[in-house]
């Protein structure tokens, strides 16, 4: 029995501990991708308040996202939580300011060079709607631990997206960079389900769901982008 528990214990403090490398992981993404645009970002005349608003509230959103599972291995529960609906306003900030950025970049044709009108309007906004359903997922099932941990990770993970485009060598793969970005982006969610079958031989239905969620979306926007529709939309918000 004592043998068991402290199995059990190990087991505990080893999943707290992947959880913060995880998010340690995905900024260090996000971080080295947006360092290569910050130069000319920063370049006269700078930013419109639009943008400047939107990386300061993803960063701020970012970091809390570290300091959360730092708070669980801290065993400062009571701050996580707190912290948590700080957490959760800020990802409403996200999702209302990103679609103005996507907007924006749109009107503007202020677009990464890489990516096509259509399917930079698609993924966008997919990404934006399956952040914003695995987030609320979490939420709902913050008293459930097991899930809320997985649907979190799975949520931080959709929405350093943007990050992995700009960290990796994308012009050298053509027209195929998506689906190298997407698999890259899959590899990375299909580590907390490894981790579940190495340790119990089973996955925790969350990442069933969660990492379901992320591939259907790359499924849609694979669909979408390339089809008459993704013009219809682009006519539908105005887009040049």
């Amino acid at each position: 029995m004592a043998k068991q528990q402290s199995g059990l214990r190990s087991s505990a403090r080893s999943d707290r501990a992947f959880y913060l490398v995880m998010s340690l992981i995905l900024t260090v993404i996000v971080a080295f991708g947006f360092s290569h645009t910050i130069p000319f970002d920063l370049a006269p005349p700078g930013l419109p308040p639009l943008l400047i608003a939107h990386a300061v509230i993803f960063v701020v959103w970012v970091l809390l996202f570290v300091a959360q599972p730092a708070l669980i291995v801290r065993r400062s529960v009571a701050m996580h939580r707190k912290l948590g609906w700080v957490g959760a306003g800020l990802a409403c900030a996200m999702i209302l300011l990103g679609s103005g950025a996507i907007l924006f970049a749109l009107w503007n044709k202020t677009l990464p060079f890489f990516y096509p009108p259509g399917l930079f309007l698609v993924r966008g906004f997919v990404g934006l709607a399956l952040f914003a359903g695995l987030l609320t997922s979490a939420i709902l099932l913050r008293r459930h631990a097991d899930w809320h941990k997985r649907l979190m990770l799975c949520a931080a993970i959709v929405i350093v997206t943007p990050g992995l485009e700009r960290a990796m060598p994308v012009p050298l793969f053509g027209a195929n960079w998506p689906f190298v970005v997407d698999g890259v982006l899959d590899l990375i969610a299909l580590a907390g389900p490894s981790l579940d079958f190495i340790r119990t031989r089973r996955i925790h239905p969350a990442y069933l769901y969660g990492v379901g969620a992320i591939i259907a979306g790359q499924a849609v926007v694979d669909i979408v982008s390339p089809s008459p529709l993704a013009g219809t939309l682009l006519r539908a918000v105005g887009a040049p």
